[in-house]
């Protein structure tokens, strides 16, 4: 988008504000853009900055490894119903498991539990706490849903001012939430 056009979709937007909220924005951007900044970094409108060393990791590149595609490939059909990583380990780390023949690394629950957390980053897998367990689902949809459900609420009466606090409970970047909490008001 050109600056020109966001500059106008802006101009837009403020139209439909009132004169207060206006103010309080335009003091807000004066005084504390970080503030500003943070605020749609939690809501996940922005990526969170995690401290720009140089160097480029899985997550920062976008791309899975061929692992975590591997893994991802080997739980299709598999997360139906939400699973723990105990029990997860216990279908893809099984001894005559293909993902293990591929994998040996796969028997170890710590390094399944680091290949499930990546794909959970990325939005190709759906993950929340139930107690002390953590637990995976097929969509981050299902995992917003199953979050709703442990919290008492109903997923139709949360919003996309909840995606901080899901985010932080589940584990799930705010802006995964946020893409999962439009797709469950469509």
């Amino acid at each position: 988008m050109s600056p020109t056009n966001a500059r106008s979709q802006v101009n837009e937007i403020l139209e439909q504000l009132e004169d207060e909220d206006i103010q309080a924005l335009n003091e807000m951007v004066g005084e504390s853009p970080e503030l500003l900044r943070q605020t749609l970094t939690e809501y996940g409108f922005l990526e969170e900055e995690d401290g720009d060393d140089g160097m480029i990791v899985n997550r920062d590149s976008g791309a899975l490894s061929s692992a975590q595609q591997d893994l991802r490939d080997a739980l299709s059909g598999e997360l139906s119903e939400p699973r723990s990583i105990d029990e997860i380990v216990d279908t893809v780390g099984a001894e005559n498991a293909g993902f293990r023949q591929q994998y040996r690394s796969a028997q170890y629950r710590s390094w399944v539990s680091e290949q499930l957390k990546a794909l959970a980053e990325e939005g190709e897998l759906g993950r929340y706490p139930d107690g002390r367990k953590i637990y995976y689902t097929e969509t981050p949809e299902v995992a917003v849903k199953n979050w709703a459900r442990l919290n008492e609420r109903f997923p139709e009466d949360i919003s996309v001012a909840d995606a901080g606090t899901i985010s932080t409970d589940t584990g799930m970047p705010a802006r995964i939430v946020r893409e999962a909490l439009a797709t469950l008001k469509q």
